[in-house]
């Protein structure tokens, strides 16, 4: 309580009391007695208070713009490995459980040949055990993740058969009391949502320009629709502005100015970007010749999606950038 009445104290005495009036206050001879002693005593305290506060002001900027350093420098980290270490360490986990079966070591072995009793395969526990394997030896190696994801999603399912088939061996109380073995199936969610996080982040192989693209622009595929074209269909109009942005995945188009065909486009070809980044009307029009399989982004939409997200506009135009390099190559 004395320690803050002395810095309110303080902190009003330097209000009203200037610094030239401070400095006479601050002199033995200036005040004396008792009142002149506690003048310069919350005159000391004030500037003390003052030079402290002062002091802690640049520490805490000193810690905070470490910690934004060490927030950067992490994240940079995460990013870097962050799917790695996801996509080994489920391969690692799959591998693991798998190797045990066939060997009969698993704690979960007998769990099994009871809910997979009505499966005709001999020896379906060591053909479960090198499913697994495969899994994890999938994951660990990215050329097989593709195949690895599949059988990954086939194999879930499965291991959750004890639920329907052995519900008093996987609750105590249902349906929201889990046992020990309970909790040890539950845990396949997590390893689901891990691969639906390792698939949504595979590159696509792409035709075309799309092979170097920033990686970002597989979030604006999966975010894209699909048409099917048949021959004779238009996919911009010369002298209109289209609604659409298109994406050529397989098929041929022909593009047209004027009277005359100045071009053709295959798979990996943007039609109508142009329009789409000046905001005005096609400057050829675009059919198609063979039947063709598209993928499109409403334009009004897109333009939407791309002011909210930056990394998906640098990505968007990156793109399209690439596609124009490409176009005049082939023309010339």
């Amino acid at each position: 309580m004395h320690t803050l009445l002395t810095r309110q104290g303080g902190r009003r005495l330097a209000g009203w009391v200037g610094p030239e009036r401070r400095t006479r206050l601050s002199s033995p001879n200036a005040c004396p007695g008792t009142e002149g002693v506690l003048v310069r005593f919350l005159l000391r305290v004030n500037e003390v208070y003052r030079s402290q506060r002062k002091r802690l002001v640049m520490k805490s900027d000193v810690l905070m713009t470490w910690l934004a350093e060490l927030d950067i420098r992490l994240g940079a980290v995460m990013e870097k490995w962050g799917l790695f270490c996801l996509r080994v360490g489920v391969g690692v986990v799959y591998f693991w459980f798998g190797i045990l079966k066939p060997f009969g070591l698993s704690p979960a072995d007998d769990m099994v040949l009871r809910t997979t009793y009505w499966i005709p395969i001999p020896h379906f526990l060591v053909v479960l055990g090198i499913w697994e394997m495969a899994i994890g030896i999938c994951f660990v190696f990215p050329q097989l993740l593709r195949a690895g994801i599949i059988l990954l999603f086939l194999h879930l399912p499965g291991t959750l058969l004890p639920f329907l088939l052995l519900p008093q061996e996987t609750f105590q109380t249902f349906p929201y009391v889990l046992t020990l073995e309970g909790q040890y199936i539950v845990k396949n969610v997590v390893l689901a949502a891990a691969g639906l996080v390792i698939g949504g982040a595979i590159r696509h192989r792409l035709l075309g320009f799309s092979r170097f693209a920033p990686d970002e622009f597989n979030s604006l595929i999966h975010l894209a629709q699909w048409t099917t074209a048949s021959p004779g269909v238009v996919l911009a109009q010369e002298g209109h502005k289209p609604e659409r942005l298109f994406l050529i995945h397989t098929g041929l188009v022909s593009i047209r100015r004027g009277e005359e065909d100045v071009a053709q486009m295959g798979p990996g070809r943007f039609v109508g970007e142009m329009s789409f980044m000046t905001g005005g009307t096609a400057s050829a029009s675009v059919r198609v010749l063979e039947s063709a399989r598209l993928m499109y982004w409403d334009q009004h939409e897109l333009t939407h999606l791309l002011g909210k997200d930056a990394k998906l506009q640098h990505a968007f135009f990156a793109s399209v950038n690439l596609d124009l390099v490409e176009k005049l190559q082939i023309k010339h």
